[in-house]
């Protein structure tokens, strides 16, 4: 549910309109996945050559001499081509001799329609499916509806359901370093880019899976994305959330840290007070903190600021306690005096505790004394 709010999280700051189940809104109108096709017509059209349509008596296209038997990438067709139900291709992963997973490259023989063909028909992420989707993001001729339709298929295969079994052959596919080339492709292209961190959060789920995105330089990407729209409430946020996906270990926060993240999740959580935004921004900043020992200037500001803005929301207080607790000496330690004595003028931004619930509060985040 938070990834299907995520791209409306900033809606005060310009963010996008979530797209409905199975559709994916492209030049302000939604397009279904199952009518891409159709939309992708006129873009193949200029990529025909050879026989130029259908061999005669054959019913196959024909592409760059391919026999009329044979499927258009050049595999045999039918089910020994992978192209059936998008089953018939094992999930395979690749190993180091160290044990480590090796991403698999973009097959370069493997011709755009082709491989579209093989995403729409596909409905699980087999390794030909997610071989198939890597080739079309990172094919320079491929168009921004065909970008798109890949990217919202990609989001049906990752459904709950399955995505945990997909993960680690995701991360030994091609599909990391495709989709973080199509964020720096569709860098001025809000849509498809937010689409693109999207597929980013919900396939590095794993640890594996968040080092083969950080090895393909997901992190510059995502900053730079968020440098290109600061003041757009959608984009940041998907951001945020790409940046809490990545961070993992101690390692990937540092690099976020020396790579300016802890700045830009401020000036997000600053550009729009968008409930999402600010809750995003509060959970990348703590990992920032307590794994990449960021420098704690201004955090507490930016974490009372979302405090007092959803003081009503206990989802978002509590993130920004979370941070508060790290960054501010003794927080909700103490009771508050001038509370005790009937009223504060600080409200939600005082840093002492007011009442016994902050106190236990103050425990509970590990910052407050046990009595006894």
């Amino acid at each position: 549910l938070k990834l299907h709010r995520a791209l409306a999280g900033g809606r005060e700051g310009g963010g996008l309109d979530p797209p409905a189940a199975g559709q994916l809104p492209v030049e302000g109108r939604a397009s279904s996945v199952a009518g891409c096709p159709g939309r992708m017509a006129g873009d193949n059209a200029h990529r025909r050559r050879g026989g130029g349509g259908e061999a005669a008596g054959g019913g196959a296209y024909v592409d760059k001499g391919v026999a009329s038997n044979h499927h258009a990438s050049g595999y045999p067709s039918g089910k020994a081509a992978g192209v059936g139900s998008g089953r018939d291709w094992p999930l395979q992963n690749r190993h180091h001799s160290n044990g480590s997973i090796q991403p698999a490259s973009v097959d370069k023989n493997l011709s755009v329609q082709a491989a579209l063909q093989g995403v729409e028909e596909a409905d699980e992420p087999t390794e030909w499916a997610l071989r198939c989707a890597a080739v079309v993001l990172e094919n320079s001729q491929s168009s921004r509806v065909e970008s798109e339709c890949v990217l919202a298929k990609i989001n049906v295969w990752l459904a709950p359901s399955v995505t945990r079994q997909a993960l680690p052959a995701i991360a030994s596919s091609a599909l990391p370093v495709a989709v973080v080339r199509a964020i720096r492709k569709y860098r001025n292209e809000p849509l498809t880019a937010a689409l693109c961190c999207v597929v980013l959060v919900k396939s590095s789920g794993s640890t594996t899976g968040a080092q083969a995105y950080l090895r393909a330089g997901a992190l510059e990407e995502v900053g730079a994305l968020m440098d290109r729209h600061p003041l757009h409430g959608g984009v940041q946020n998907v951001c945020l959330l790409a940046l809490c996906g990545l961070m993992k270990d101690g390692g990937a926060a540092r690099q976020a840290v020396s790579q300016g993240a802890v700045a830009r999740a401020l000036r997000a959580m600053e550009s729009t007070a968008g409930r999402e935004v600010q809750f995003n921004g509060l959970n990348s900043l703590r990992l920032l903190v307590e794994n990449g020992r960021a420098q704690r200037t201004g955090l507490q500001e930016a974490a009372l600021r979302a405090k007092v803005a959803h003081q009503n929301d206990d989802t978002v207080s509590t993130a920004a306690d979370e941070v508060l607790a790290i960054v501010t000496p003794r927080f909700k330690e103490v009771l508050c005096w001038h509370w005790q004595s009937g009223w504060c003028k600080l409200g939600p931004r005082c840093t002492y505790a007011h009442g016994p619930v902050d106190l236990g509060q103050s425990r509970m985040l590990g910052t407050g004394p046990w009595p006894g």
